[in-house]
């Protein structure tokens, strides 16, 4: 951290959350839905097993936190939030009871409300979240920031609301993509962006407001 530091760099964790758990539930199976078993992913992809809102999952992840906060100085703790399939909630009794418990409408909400939960613990660390532009879906957090990676309506729609973004949309932000229809070209996931077309892109969008500009901090490469 003092090597970044030094470099005027902050390293921000990035603790995935309630989807992308499967490497974790592999370990931990009675904090997802289903109870397992579960087995860590060998490839890229979504799994369909996604953390279950139990009292013991929020505490294993504020264990997680503890550590986490500890390590690193700066004042963000992504939480990540994007990618999460709802089919184990909505399959799962405790989570239709736990919607219908907290007045929740849907499924998008039990999300909101399990990221709203987090992000209260990590507030109370001295620290703010990040999430990626799915956290919108059901209500954003109070506090949060966003990264808008599936294009830029997530993070117009959160600055709008006076939420701080940073813009990250796969049009001209994703580095594992091609840059040239060159044959000796190195593998990637696909799509085409060439280097042109990056330091062609203005972060701040033409449809948000000007009086919001202030909360655009930035793009960055994913």
């Amino acid at each position: 951290m003092t090597f970044a530091k030094e470099r005027y760099i902050t390293v921000i964790p990035e603790i995935e959350m309630p989807g992308h758990a499967q490497a974790a539930l592999a370990a931990y199976p009675q904090l997802g839905c289903t109870g397992g078993p579960y087995e860590v992913l060998t490839k890229w992809g979504i799994s369909e097993n996604v953390f279950c809102p139990y009292e013991e999952t929020f505490m294993f992840l504020e264990d997680v936190i503890d550590e986490v906060v500890e390590l690193f100085p700066g004042p963000y703790i992504h939480i990540g939030g994007d990618e999460c399939p709802k089919m184990t909630w909505k399959e799962s009794k405790f989570c239709q009871n736990l919607i219908q418990e907290k007045n929740l409408k849907d499924k998008h909400g039990l999300q909101s409300y399990f990221i709203t939960r987090m992000e209260k613990y990590i507030n109370s660390k001295g620290k703010q979240i990040i999430g990626w532009d799915e956290i919108l879906e059901g209500g954003l957090a109070p506090n949060a920031s966003l990264m808008s990676w599936r294009g830029e309506s997530g993070g117009i729609s959160a600055a709008e609301k006076r939420h701080n973004v940073v813009m990250s949309p796969t049009s001209h932000c994703y580095f594992d993509y091609y840059q040239s229809e060159d044959e000796n070209e190195p593998l990637a996931i696909g799509g085409m962006l060439p280097l042109k077309k990056v330091y062609e892109y203005e972060p701040i969008p033409e449809k948000l407001s000007k009086q919001n500009h202030k909360f655009i901090m930035g793009a960055q490469g994913n």
